[in-house]
């Protein structure tokens, strides 16, 4: 089961991007299909998915714990590799990077980077 928490996605978008809310959409998807496809490589059932941009949960069994670990941990690195891929996150000042309202000339890196961290914060909290 899919399920799209609306609360979580809004509350993602405020803390990643005010000024491109459709880029941290895009992010919070590449966030959950990174662990879908994670959880399809590590031979893991997927019961349930809860998609809430940062705050998004799921329910896999069958698996180890270091797979269970790998798994709660391929989202960021999901949205980590596009903000590498997009490029231009480099040439962006410290102040912009972590300000949300900021104009940025490579939203897709720095938004991706910026949903890799704030993601990774709250899941490494969900393993614990």
């Amino acid at each position: 089961m899919w399920a799209i928490d609306l609360v979580g996605l809004t509350l993602s978008v405020a803390l990643v991007s005010i000024r491109y809310p459709h880029y941290a959409l895009a992010a919070a998807l590449a966030n959950a299909l990174g662990q879908v496809a994670m959880a399809i490589f590590l031979t893991g059932n997927i019961e349930k998915i809860v998609s809430a941009g940062a705050f998004s949960s799921a329910t896999v069994t069958n698996l180890s714990e270091f797979k269970i670990i790998l798994f709660t941990l391929s989202g960021p690195i999901t949205n980590f590799f596009i903000s590498k891929i997009a490029g231009g996150a480099e040439f962006v000042s410290t102040a912009a990077l972590w300000n949300p309202a900021a104009m940025l000339k490579h939203p897709l890196a720095v938004i991706n980077l910026r949903f890799a961290a704030v993601s990774l914060i709250l899941s490494i909290f969900q393993l614990f």
